[in-house]
C-alpha cells in the first residue's frame, strides 16, 4: 500500500533520516519500505530503439504507464536511442516490475512498426540499490539526466527533450500549453498512449502528443534534495568532467544521423535498406556517414544495424 514516507521507513538509513528531520522528502510518495534504485539497460551496439521523433514521443508515454503498472516513484529519467535510465523509488520488485512492463511495452512498438523482433529480450537490465550515503543518490541523478550531454546530444540536460532534466529548478513553461489527459476519451487516451492502461487523469499531456515528466517525477522531493538550483549544476558538471575524456563521442544524435542514412540510401542508391548494398557501396555509405557526421565506430554501427568489428572490416575492406 503506497503512503507519504514516515520516519519509520528511513530507520537506519542516517542519511534520509537527516533530510527527514529537514523537510527535504516533501512531496514523495513512494511505497512503505521502498528504497532508491538505479535502474538501466545496457546500450545496443548493433541497433537503436527510438528511430525518430514519433518513437521518442511513444516511448515517453510508457514511463507513466509503466509507472501505473508497477506502482513505484519516478525520480528521475532519460530516454536515449539506444538505452534508457531510470531513478526509482519503491521495494525491488516494483522496480524490476517497471522496467519488465517498459522494455514488453517499447519491444512490442517496435516489433509492430519495424518489424524488429525482440529487441530488448537479450539487452542486459541492471537494477542496483542506490546507497544514500555519500551522497550517491545526487551523484546517480546527475549521471542519468547528463547522458545526453555526455553522449554529445545536448550541451545542457534541460535542454534534453526526452527524460526529466527540464522539469528541476524550473519556471515550469513547458508545462503551459497543456491540458490533462482526462480531457480526452477513453479511445483517444488509448490511441494516444498505444495502451488501455489508466493513468491519473490529472497527469497532462502536451501539444507534442505525450504526458510531460512534470505529471509524475517527484519534482518536488529532487529539488528538495539539491535545495538550490547551483548545487544541482555543480554535481552535473562533476558527472560531466569525469567523462570528458572519451574519445568516442558522437557530434549528432542518432536520430538525425540515421535520418541521413535513410535520405542517402533512397537518393543515391535507390535502397531501403544497408544490408542490401554491395560491399563497395557499403564502404561508401560508411565513409559519407563517417566524413558528414565525424561518427564514432561505435555510433556507425548501431545506425546501420552491423558490430563495430564489422564498421571497422567495412571501412579497411
Amino acid at each position: 500500500m503506497c503512503m507519504r514516507l514516515s520516519l519509520l521507513n528511513f530507520a537506519g538509513n542516517r542519511f534520509c533520516m537527516d533530510r527527514f528531520k529537514a523537510g527535504m522528502l516533501k512531496g514523495l510518495e513512494v511505497c512503505s519500505g521502498g528504497k532508491f534504485y538505479h535502474v538501466f539497460t545496457k546500450g545496443l551496439e548493433d541497433d537503436v530503439i527510438f528511430r525518430n521523433r514519433d518513437d521518442y514521443v511513444v516511448g515517453m508515454n510508457y514511463v507513466p504507464v509503466a509507472l501505473a503498472i508497477s506502482k513505484v516513484a519516478m525520480i528521475a529519467f532519460v530516454l536515449m536511442s539506444n538505452h534508457f535510465h531510470f531513478i526509482i523509488y519503491g521495494d525491488y520488485d516494483g522496480a524490476v516490475r517497471f522496467i519488465d512492463t517498459y522494455k514488453r511495452l517499447v519491444s512490442r512498438y517496435v516489433r509492430n512498426k519495424y518489424g524488429v523482433k525482440k529487441i530488448l529480450r537479450s539487452v542486459k537490465t541492471t537494477c542496483s540499490e542506490i546507497n544514500c550515503d555519500d551522497e550517491g543518490l545526487k551523484r546517480l541523478i546527475a549521471y542519468a539526466l547528463n547522458n545526453p550531454v555526455k553522449a554529445g546530444v545536448n550541451y545542457l540536460p534541460q535542454n534534453y527533450e526526452w527524460g526529466s532534466g527540464k522539469c528541476y529548478f524550473s519556471n515550469m513553461d513547458h508545462m503551459l500549453d497543456t491540458r490533462p489527459i482526462s480531457d480526452l476519451s477513453v479511445r483517444e487516451r488509448c490511441r494516444v498512449l498505444k495502451s488501455e492502461v489508466e493513468v491519473d487523469g490529472a497527469y497532462r499531456i502536451n501539444s507534442h502528443g505525450y504526458i510531460e515528466p512534470g505529471s509524475y517525477v517527484k519534482v518536488e522531493f529532487v529539488e528538495s534534495l539539491f535545495r538550490f538550483s547551483r548545487s544541482m549544476e555543480y554535481f552535473l558538471n562533476i558527472s560531466c568532467r569525469a567523462d570528458s575524456r572519451k574519445d568516442d563521442k558522437v557530434v549528432y544524435s542518432d536520430t538525425l544521423v540515421l535520418s541521413c542514412l535513410q535520405e542517402l540510401l533512397e537518393k543515391k542508391y535507390e535502397s531501403l535498406k544497408f544490408e542490401d548494398l554491395s560491399a563497395e557501396n557499403r564502404k561508401r555509405v560508411i565513409t559519407e556517414i563517417r566524413r558528414q557526421f565525424n561518427s564514432p565506430p561505435k555510433q556507425l554501427a548501431r545506425v546501420l544495424g552491423i558490430t563495430v568489428q564489422d564498421v571497422i572490416n567495412e571501412s579497411v575492406g
